[in-house]
């Protein structure tokens, strides 16, 4: 509902400063007569002349370096970005499977529950086979 007013109030206001006048002219037209002026051109340079060097910095910050658009489509990308080939998929079949390491199977502790699994997971490996051997 607050959009929809917002939307409301700003059409108004656009259609009152293209349709009222204001003495001889519109509110529009007395802007585009302003803009027209030599002094409101040389403020529009001179304020480009120094938003220009800050902006230009930002567009090296954010984008990098400046690369150049290529000029001309080529047939093959240059020798130092090409990729080596992709395997096929019957190269990728035919290899012969890695085998998993075995798994260890932990000891139930007394007392642990079955948590006691989950726990010694999440301990670092030398930490977990200092509590299985104490038991606790």
């Amino acid at each position: 509902m607050r959009t929809l007013l917002s939307l409301v109030f700003l059409v108004a206001i656009l259609w009152a400063s293209c349709t009222v006048k204001l003495g001889a002219f519109t509110l529009s037209e007395h802007v585009d007569r302003i803009g027209e002026t030599p002094q409101a051109k040389e403020l529009l340079d001179g304020t480009r002349g120094r938003i220009s060097p800050m902006l230009e910095d930002m567009k090296q910050r954010i984008f990098g370096e400046y690369v150049e658009a290529p000029t001309r489509a080529t047939k093959e990308p240059p020798a130092e970005r090409r990729r080596p080939p992709r395997p096929s998929q019957a190269a990728v079949r035919s290899a012969t499977p890695v085998e998993a390491p075995p798994r260890r199977e932990v000891e139930a502790q007394p007392g642990r529950g079955p948590s006691a699994s989950a726990e010694d997971a999440r301990l670092p490996g030398g930490r977990r086979a200092a509590i299985r051997r104490d038991g606790a």
